[in-house]
């Protein structure tokens, strides 16, 4: 099994439990996900945002907090992870080994 990966924030704030978000651990995501977030998203930016925060295992509210940087960079890692790609090599920290059929 391929080890955890973290999203790490460039601009760390607080999120809405006092806690200092600096690296979050970064979650597969599963169709079910993505039938959840269509249920009650209005449009296409808001299930955007419901992923991401699902993702990283945050608020919605949190999510919301990120520096523009941060962001993107998110969305980012949403996308490329919905087109099957190595999240670990994509946030340029290499294949981990056995990841080859299941990159995180």
């Amino acid at each position: 099994m391929a080890d955890q990966v973290s999203f790490t924030l460039k601009f760390p704030f607080k999120s809405g439990t006092g806690d200092q978000l600096k690296s979050l651990p970064i979650k597969r995501l599963k169709r079910k996900d993505i039938s959840a977030a269509q249920a009650v998203a209005k449009d296409e930016g808001a299930m955007e945002d419901m992923l991401c925060a699902k993702m990283l295992g945050i608020t919605l509210e949190d999510l919301l907090e990120f520096d523009i940087a941060d962001s993107k960079s998110a969305t980012e890692v949403l996308r490329e992870m919905s087109n099957g790609r190595d999240i670990a090599e994509f946030l340029g920290r290499g294949a981990a080994a056995g990841t080859e059929d299941a990159a995180v």
